[in-house]
């Protein structure tokens, strides 16, 4: 747990752009909502690897929406199968699933359909906010928090060297 939030606030801290720390959070989103083992999450992951994401936050935020896409399982179960049997949007899918790329995006499971719909939604909404949060942690809250003593005294013992050492 520790070396979770010290991957955080490392992050955080960084030199990077808001933009790229709240790229890492909304691509996390998509891959941790979704079923791991779909088309869209090798490009999702083509996108983290190609743009200056931070991959440590990527990391980090991944299993946390994971844990929460299986909190969402059911509404995404079902917001898929009313899109898939949506009475004008069948011919859609039956010509879409016809194709190379419709067999192997797995649309034709609810689950993976109404997981995606929810977790674009969702990454969307949280690029705008996360980058607001990143940039008013940094403008306002990183010199008071840095002030507490718990900090001080991490910053000073011999783990958070190690830890500098080793991630460095």
């Amino acid at each position: 747990m520790l070396a979770i939030l010290m991957k955080i606030l490392k992050a955080l801290n960084s030199e990077q752009s808001p933009s790229q720390l709240a790229s890492a959070v909304s691509l996390a989103a998509i891959i941790g909502l979704t079923p791991l083992f779909s088309l869209h999450n090798a490009f999702v992951l083509l996108v983290v690897f190609w743009f200056r994401v931070n991959l440590s936050l990527f990391i980090v935020m991944w299993p946390i929406f994971s844990l929460f896409g299986l909190l969402l399982a059911p509404q995404a179960e079902a917001l898929g199968l009313s899109l898939l049997q949506a009475p004008s949007l069948v011919p859609f899918w039956e010509s879409f699933y016809n194709t190379l790329l419709g067999r192997w995006s797995n649309f034709y499971y609810g689950g993976v359909l109404g997981s995606l719909v929810i977790a674009l939604c969702m990454a969307i909404v949280l690029f705008p906010i996360s980058k607001v949060l990143i940039t008013q942690y940094r403008e306002k809250w990183l010199e008071k928090f840095e002030q507490f003593k718990v900090i001080r005294l991490l910053k000073t013992s011999k783990l958070w060297m190690i830890y500098q050492n080793h991630s460095s």
